[in-house]
């Protein structure tokens, strides 16, 4: 089956067949095939890449999944390549991006603010840290704009799904 997941703006395919049990063979993009192991509760996966075994933790809010690895958060949106398709026409015909919002993916404390208003950021460029599950997690700008609104403060608990900080377009 194919799904086409965006990340960070871009669009890229994912192709995954079941192996049999929780196994899947996934292919993203171009890259190489890996076994991936589902766990048994859907809220993570174990990518196999012969001894090595990396461990992906999964988060849902509202349309977005936060996959969660090795100290680094990706939102991302998963959807049928029809799906896909329809959201880039209505992108190009809308002209632009608008506002982001960079969201909390999971319940947490808010430990930094990395930004302030009006200061520009680039692509994955640091945002907010955040305390879950006593990891911290460096949310990132999934766009390069300007920091518009502030949402969240150190010390703050929040939601998974949060708005934590509105960024505009520059």
């Amino acid at each position: 089956m194919r799904y086409i997941i965006e990340i960070q703006g871009e669009s890229v395919a994912v192709d995954v067949r079941p192996l049999g049990g929780e196994r899947y063979a996934v292919q993203v993009g171009d890259g190489p095939l890996r076994e991936v192991r589902a766990d048994a509760n859907g809220l993570g996966a174990h990518v196999l890449d012969g001894a090595t075994t990396t461990a992906v933790r999964l988060a849902s809010a509202g349309e977005f999944t936060y996959a969660h690895a090795g100290g680094h958060s990706l939102k991302l949106r998963v959807q049928s390549p029809a799906a896909a398709r329809r959201r880039d026409r209505k992108r190009e015909a809308q002209g632009g991006t608008g506002a982001r919002t960079v969201c909390s993916p999971m319940p947490g404390r808010v430990v930094k603010v990395l930004v302030t208003p009006g200061q520009t950021v680039e692509v994955g460029d640091g945002v907010v840290i955040v305390e879950a599950m006593k990891m911290e997690n460096e949310l990132r700008a999934e766009a390069r704009g300007v920091v518009e609104t502030i949402r969240c403060a150190p010390g703050d608990l929040v939601d998974g799904g949060a708005e934590l900080v509105v960024l505009a377009a520059p």
